[in-house]
C-alpha cells in the first residue's frame, strides 16, 4: 500500500471535520475571537484534540504557527501548499511534459490564497507526519498536493451542506464554555 493509499479517506475526513468546526466557531462564537489566527488555532486544536489534548504530539504552539501562515502569507515561510504549488511552478519552466503543465496550470491560484484550505492542508501534513513517521514529511507534502483538489472540495462541500451535528456542537461547545478549558482558552486568545 503506497502513501496515496494510505491517507485516501484521511484527505476528506480532516478536511470536512475542520471545515465543520470552522463553522461551529463563526456561526457560534466568531465575536470571542479578536482575529483569524486565534479562530484559525481553536479549529485546529478541535480538529486535532487528541494528538493536543491527549498524546501531545501536536502542540497548539504549532498550530498557531501553522494558522500565522495561512493567515499572513507575506511575513512567514510558505504554507505546506504554497511550497509545494511554487515547487510546480518552477518544475514546470524546465519541464515539458503535458502532466507537469498541468499540475502548474492556473487551477491551483484558487487554492494557493484560500486561508481555510492552506491552514487546513498544513493541518493535514502535520497529522499524517504524526501518525505515519516512516514517510518523510516532504513525501507527505507531495502525497496532500497530489489530493490537493479533493480537500478543497471537501472544504467546499462541507461549508455547503453542513448545518449542525451533535459532536461538532457539543465539542465546540465544551472548549469554549466549559471551566475546565478555562485555561487552554486563555492560551488561544479567547475571550469569554
Amino acid at each position: 500500500m503506497g502513501l496515496r493509499d494510505l491517507f485516501k479517506s484521511n484527505f476528506v475526513r480532516i478536511a470536512e471535520n475542520t471545515t465543520k468546526y470552522y463553522l461551529e466557531l463563526t456561526r457560534n462564537y466568531g465575536n470571542r475571537f479578536d482575529d483569524e489566527v486565534a479562530l484559525l488555532t481553536t479549529v485546529g486544536a478541535l480538529d486535532a484534540q487528541t494528538y493536543v489534548f491527549v498524546e501531545g504530539s501536536i502542540d497548539l504552539d504549532t498550530i498557531s504557527y501553522i494558522a500565522k501562515q495561512a493567515v499572513s502569507k507575506e511575513e512567514l515561510e510558505l504554507t505546506s501548499y504554497q511550497k509545494m504549488a511554487s515547487y510546480a511552478e518552477l518544475k514546470k519552466l524546465k519541464a515539458k511534459s503535458l502532466v507537469d503543465k498541468i499540475i502548474s496550470s492556473g487551477e491551483k491560484d484558487e487554492l494557493y490564497e484560500d486561508t481555510l484550505f492552506n491552514f487546513i492542508f498544513s493541518l493535514e501534513v502535520e497529522i499524517f507526519t504524526v501518525d505515519s513517521p516512516r514517510f518523510s514529511r516532504s513525501a507527505i507534502e507531495i502525497a496532500c498536493y497530489d489530493k490537493d483538489n479533493t480537500i478543497f472540495k471537501a472544504i467546499r462541500k462541507a461549508k455547503e451542506r453542513y448545518k449542525r451535528e451533535v459532536p461538532f456542537a457539543v465539542a465546540t461547545a465544551n472548549l469554549m464554555d466549559s471551566p475546565k478549558f478555562e485555561t487552554i482558552r486563555k492560551q488561544l486568545g479567547i475571550k469569554d
